[in-house]
């Protein structure tokens, strides 16, 4: 597969893992699910990172509705004031969220901007609603989910639609997705996208933002220059948060007061990261962690939860995957536990050698608290294989 930023082959390629599914597909016990081989690319030309499969789909979302996560707050009020900037008549502006990440900031700017009509709709869906459309010709054509996003844009009635995009730019694996929403842009179509920044990641020598639902680690030189040979004007800015990781928040839209970016030619060179040694270094301190006849237990069954199992830890260890969400009771884990799946309320991790919890710093100080209360003495340790206390 050829690099998604530069289409150049010069790709240096490390095997995740084989058989797995997708990440937040917990499902049925004894249902029968696909699964997929994935891998982390490094591009040698242009410093690209990503992670590639077999899986088709065109849009990596969860796998089923019941699984949601939050999303920080922090950054409303640059957004509120770039939108004002524009010099919009809002009462004739329609926003439109493509994801349920999107909904929180569409009721606040519907509220500060007097925004009347607001359509909160889910188009990012699960990974099923993103899988290529077939035709008795074996041609791929657009998924559902796709055609009735555009629908729901083309039938607004107001003058300009104001498009929430959250998480788009991690999780896209198609190129036509990409160019089809890139495509929709125009001077009455403002969007506000955010993803991860990748380069302050790479910095910090972590590998937790490893999930098997991104595909794109898209650096803000890299992305800039799509915008800017797709013409168009944009504005991002960096922000941090107890919630997430270090983020990038951007606008799009041709009624931004800074001068439209001339499109260069030259391409984006950038020094590839060091993304699969920090991979290979990450295995080898689990390995050197847990011995033989060591337990471990990961706390918080969510895509870095998962991951941990599915891309970082070796086939012999002994671990369990614990979870308190309510709507993951009775469900099996996209995973194969040798010691299965549990809450963690209430759970005797007495004979556990070890704990790895892979939620944010703020609930996991809670959750240690709680487990050095019952008496647990044993290591507890963060994604990266660091102690967290």
């Amino acid at each position: 597969m050829n690099c998604f930023y530069c289409e150049s082959n010069e790709i240096k390629k490390f095997k995740l893992n084989e058989n797995l599914l997708d990440a937040s597909d917990f499902h049925e016990p004894k249902q029968e699910l696909n699964r997929y081989s994935y891998f982390v690319e490094s591009c040698k030309t242009c410093g690209h990172s990503a992670i590639s499969t077999n899986n088709p789909c065109w849009l990596p979302t969860r796998k089923y509705d019941f699984i949601t996560y939050g999303e920080p707050t922090e950054h409303y009020p640059m957004i509120l004031l770039t939108l004002r900037s524009l010099n919009l008549n809002f009462k004739d502006v329609s926003i439109h969220t493509f994801s349920y990440k999107d909904i929180k900031l569409a009721t606040f700017l519907s509220n500060e901007l007097n925004i009347s009509e607001i359509n909160l709709n889910d188009h990012a869906g699960c990974s099923d609603d993103w899988l290529p459309l077939v035709s008795s010709e074996v041609i791929r054509r657009t998924p559902l989910a796709f055609a009735r996003f555009l629908n729901e844009i083309d039938n607004s009635k107001k003058s300009h639609q104001l498009i929430l995009m959250t998480r788009f730019f991690d999780h896209v694996a198609s190129r036509d997705l990409l160019r089809q929403v890139l495509g929709l842009s125009s001077p009455n179509r403002h969007f506000v996208f955010d993803l991860n920044d990748y380069d302050q990641l790479f910095k910090l020598g972590t590998v937790e933002f490893i999930w098997n639902e991104r595909r794109n680690l898209f650096r803000r030189s890299h992305l800039e220059s799509i915008f800017q040979k797709n013409n168009l004007k944009h504005l991002m800015f960096e922000y941090a948060s107890y919630e997430v990781s270090p983020t990038l928040t951007g606008i799009i839209s041709e009624r931004l007061p800074n001068a439209r970016y001339p499109y260069q030619e030259n391409l984006v060179e950038l020094p590839a990261s060091n993304l699969i040694d920090e991979l290979k270094s990450l295995r080898l301190r689990w390995q050197n962690t847990l011995a033989a006849d060591n337990k471990l237990a990961i706390i918080g069954a969510s895509h870095k939860g998962v991951s941990l199992a599915q891309f970082i830890l070796a086939n012999e260890v002994q671990y369990s995957l614990h979870d308190d969400k309510q709507a993951l009771k009775g469900k099996t884990p996209p995973i194969d536990p040798p010691l299965g799946f549990y809450t963690v309320s209430g759970f005797d991790f007495s004979e556990y050698t070890h704990i790895a919890i892979t939620t944010t710093l703020v609930i996991a100080a809670k959750i240690i608290t709680k487990l050095r209360a019952s008496g647990y003495t044993g290591e507890i340790l963060d994604f990266d294989c660091k102690r967290l206390d």
